[in-house]
């Protein structure tokens, strides 16, 4: 099996975007003064990649540069769900949140030699970023990104032209944060219109963001994205404070119940990467809500439910997946019609997703969280069975799950 590479960046970017519109984090970088208040930025990782694309295209640069833009500008704040979303002090969040980031990109398989990318975006010219890197010593790929970046955090989505000219103004007078021939194809791109209308729409009509798309010349292999997940599954769990390693616990039940049910190798990996994945929606919930301790409002809790749209939302956008997808997005729904959020019933789901929605609910019942002590196996099985007898979940399943344990 094999995943195309521009569906799955496509894919991490969106839940990186997902991840930034529900951060609570609003701090304001010392040198720059630029205010990163992520909540209201939309889409930033495609924006940002669009603008870096036609600064590659105004500086010329080969096609081998451009493609470790390209990538490290969609993944370019992958740290950011690993620092504490509660920040004050904007230099210690630039620094922890690129450090985070190079060091999951250095474990991604065929991307992990773009990591300094990540961990220099925010470095000066002038050597005055959090690493004090000067000048061309800072990659010109992140040379590239720190522009874009800055501009997407300060354009938003505008059709002021006051706006657009005191950006243009603001960068042309920083010659210490960036380079002169950055700040000179900035200058030449921001006289065309369509790039400030691009930067309009691009959120809103695909087909534009793709003329600027390389065409990469390998896919991810299973066991390739395998290990994917499990970077996601972690920088998930640590979304929250009440999760532990849920996910990877998940993950090796289901694949413990594949394995039980002789399924093929390559299926045993797919459930175990479903397990690893089905919460992946939940970066897009405010940890404020997560990390909760104490009873939900009903909005609250609908934010909550919200999660499980999110999965199928950011696996959907591989394609190449559409089983996983399946599995990994209904672990909430019932038997009888009742679960979110599509309220499927028992002829629409999968053996796999009902497999799956009991190793969730008995993971959740067996494991310690800060509210409460896991309960021994006995007792979670009475629950499973309780359940399983009010057509909530699938009886087999749990039986499944018993003898595979």
């Amino acid at each position: 099996m094999k995943i195309r590479a521009n569906n799955l960046l496509s894919a991490l970017a969106m839940t990186l975007d997902l991840a930034q519109k529900a951060s609570e984090i609003k701090v304001i970088e010392d040198f720059s003064r630029v205010k990163y208040e992520y909540k209201k930025l939309s889409n930033h990782s495609m924006q940002c990649t669009y603008i870096a694309m036609e600064l590659c295209n105004e500086l010329n640069i080969s096609s081998k540069i451009r493609n470790r833009v390209y990538i490290g500008s969609m993944l370019h704040d992958i740290g950011i769900n690993s620092a504490n979303n509660y920040y004050t002090d904007g230099s210690t969040f630039i620094s922890d949140h690129c450090k985070s980031g190079a060091k999951i990109l250095s474990t991604f398989p065929k991307f992990n030699d773009l990591s300094d990318i990540v961990m220099y975006h925010h470095e000066n010219f002038n050597g005055t970023g959090p690493f004090k890197l000067l000048g061309d010593l800072i990659p010109i790929e992140s040379q590239i990104i720190r522009l874009s970046d800055i501009i997407d955090t300060t354009y938003y989505e505008s059709t002021s032209p006051a706006l657009k000219d005191n950006l243009i103004n603001w960068v042309s007078k920083n010659q210490k944060i960036f380079s002169s021939k950055i700040i000179e194809a900035f200058l030449s791109l921001s006289k065309k219109d369509v790039f400030w209308f691009n930067l309009d729409n691009i959120s809103n009509y695909d087909f534009i963001f793709k003329k600027f798309t390389p065409e990469f010349n390998f896919d991810i292999t299973l066991n390739e994205f395998l290990d994917i997940s499990y970077i996601f599954s972690e920088i998930v769990d640590m979304h929250s404070s009440f999760t532990g390693k849920h996910s990877r616990d998940i993950g090796d039940l289901s694949f413990s119940i594949a394995n039980h049910l002789h399924y093929d190798f390559e299926k045993c990996i797919k459930m175990k990467i479903s397990g690893l994945l089905h919460d992946i929606g939940k970066l897009a919930i405010p940890k404020s809500i997560l990390n909760k301790n104490g009873q939900l409002t009903p909005e609250e809790f609908y934010l909550i439910k919200s999660h499980a749209y999110y999965t199928n939302l950011i696996l959907e956008r591989i394609e190449d997946i559409e089983d996983i997808c399946d599995w990994a997005s209904n672990h909430h729904e019932k038997l009888n019609g009742t679960g979110y959020p599509k309220r499927l019933s028992k002829n629409s789901l999968s053996k796999e997703a009902r497999l799956l929605a009991v190793c969730d609910i008995y993971q959740a019942l067996s494991e310690d969280r800060p509210y409460k002590k896991g309960l021994n196996d006995d007792k979670a099985f009475k629950i499973l069975y309780d359940s399983a007898n009010q057509n909530l979940i699938c009886k087999d399943s749990v039986d499944i799950l018993k003898l595979s344990l």
